[in-house]
Parts: structure tokens; C-alpha cells; sequence
């Protein structure tokens, strides 16, 4: 049995306010030295992840930008009947719509609605947005796939929904921003292709944890074995019921820490948990 651990970023590895992953440390080190699968699942960019798996010191797999595209290191096999493609020292499998044409559809919304996408901000203004350093605003700029984006008026969610879905587009809602994405595309679908591809690889039956806190995370969290959920900047976890759910008790990075370790002093002590 190979434990696979699948997780968000933004409100669960790394800290609503300031992105910080350090008060995870013990596990992420634990994690590594046991060999387990870390696999990043997130509305990022490919350039954020990499920066961030260079910080973290793992060279995984790993999903972007809302189950967009799956971008598996090279020398993984089996990746080519799924259509995967060489993209910049990586087989990229894309589940996600081309960015220009996500941009182009936004384009024809963009007044009425009163939408502002990433493509519509500088660096700044999306640092000053997200909280995040300029440098790092920029990487997230540099989008493939989807476009997350401000509405000037809420409740012109579902008129826009409807739209966006008559042109092959859907809406997902993050911790900061909604994402505009390609109708096909999740995070679900995409930790079912990456579990998938490790079990032609390894032969291994996989225990699956996966851990998130916002609605685009939901996908991801109905197709683990574990689902946890991490609390909200509010303190509240997001309103739902899966088999086997774990709520953490603790925001961030912290309740991050505090589950994997136990959910691995679980494993280690009886097996599957």
C-alpha cells in the first residue's frame, strides 16, 4: 500500500496571510524521508509551483492552475496514452483550454460584467490583491490554462455562469478569486490521472489523502480516501460531507502539519488508516 498525498496551496500548505509552508516543516520532512508523493493541487501557475518545489526541496508531480494542465517530471512512463506532450522538461497532460481563448471569451464579458482578470492587472495590483511580493505576482501572471478574475457585482455569478458555459467555460470559486476554466477540466479529473499513471508505474494498490479548504478543491477531496479539510481565514470549514472526512482544527499550515503527522503515526502503527 503506497500513501499518495495531494494537496492545495493557498489557505492549506501555505498560510492565507503570508504564504508561509514553515510551521509544516516536520512533515514535509517526514514526508520526504518516508519517500511519499507530495503532489501539489492548486490554481497556481506551473512557474509558482516549481518556484515552491525548489522551496520545499521535492521534484514531483504536480497540478495547475485548477486541474488545467498535469505536469509529470520527465522520465514517467505510461504518460503517452493519455496524450501527454513535452513541455519544457516536463510531459505535460492537458486537460485545461488554451489561455488565449479563455482570455478572448472574458474580452466579450468584460464590460458588462464588470470583470477584472489577471490579464487586465499589473503585477502590482495583483500583489496588492493577493498579498504577494512583485516578483511572485508576475509569476502569476503567467498563465496557461485559466483566468482567475474580480467581479464588480456578486450576484451576476450565475448569469455569467451560463455564458461562460454555452461557450465551453465554466466558473470556480477560490479563496481569493473566481477562475474562469475550461468546462472539462478539475481537479478531480486530474488527481484521477496522476493516481492512475502511479498505479501503472508502481503496480501498488495507493492510500490517497488529500487536503484543501475551498470549493475548487471540492473535486480533488471526492476522489481521495482521506479528505481533509482545513479551516477557512474565518475559522470555518467549507460546508460539506464526504466519506472519511477529517475536519482540521487548526488554520494554514499548522492544521496541515498537525493531520499529516497524524494521520501518518496512524498508518505507521496499524497499517492503512
Amino acid at each position: 500500500m503506497r500513501i499518495v498525498i495531494f494537496t492545495d496551496l493557498d489557505g492549506t500548505l501555505l498560510n492565507h496571510e503570508d504564504y508561509s509552508f514553515e510551521e509544516a516543516r516536520p512533515s514535509l520532512e517526514r514526508i520526504g524521508k518516508s519517500a511519499i508523493p507530495l503532489i501539489v493541487v492548486t490554481s497556481k501557475t506551473r512557474l509558482e509551483v516549481e518556484l515552491l518545489q525548489r522551496e520545499i526541496g521535492i521534484r514531483e508531480p504536480f497540478i495547475v492552475e485548477n486541474g488545467g494542465g498535469i505536469f509529470f517530471p520527465c522520465g514517467y512512463l505510461n504518460l503517452d496514452i493519455l496524450g501527454g506532450e513535452p513541455s519544457g522538461g516536463y510531459t505535460l497532460i492537458r486537460l485545461g483550454t488554451h489561455y488565449t481563448a479563455v482570455r478572448s471569451f472574458l474580452e466579450t464579458v468584460r464590460e458588462r460584467f464588470g470583470i477584472r482578470g489577471f490579464g487586465d492587472l499589473t503585477s502590482g495590483e495583483i500583489a496588492g490583491l493577493a498579498a504577494l511580493p512583485p516578483e511572485r505576482a508576475e509569476l502569476a501572471k503567467r498563465r496557461e490554462f485559466t483566468e482567475p478574475f474580480l467581479l464588480e457585482r456578486p450576484d451576476d455569478i450565475e448569469p455569467l455562469c451560463e455564458i461562460a458555459g454555452r461557450e465551453g467555460l465554466k466558473i470556480t470559486r477560490g479563496g481569493r478569486f473566481y477562475h474562469l476554466i475550461g468546462i472539462r477540466q478539475d481537479k478531480g479529473k486530474a488527481v484521477r490521472i496522476v493516481c492512475e499513471i502511479f498505479r501503472k508505474n508502481t503496480g501498488d494498490a495507493l492510500m490517497t489523502i488529500g487536503l484543501g479548504d475551498s470549493e475548487n478543491d471540492l473535486p480533488m477531496l471526492e476522489q481521495v480516501d482521506i479528505p481533509v479539510l482545513i479551516p477557512r481565514p474565518n475559522g470555518r470549514h467549507l460546508d460539506i460531507q464526504l466519506p472519511r472526512l477529517i475536519r482540521a482544527t487548526e488554520l494554514g499550515c499548522r492544521g496541515w502539519n498537525e493531520t499529516v503527522r497524524r494521520l501518518l503515526d496512524d498508518y505507521e502503527k496499524v497499517g492503512p488508516v
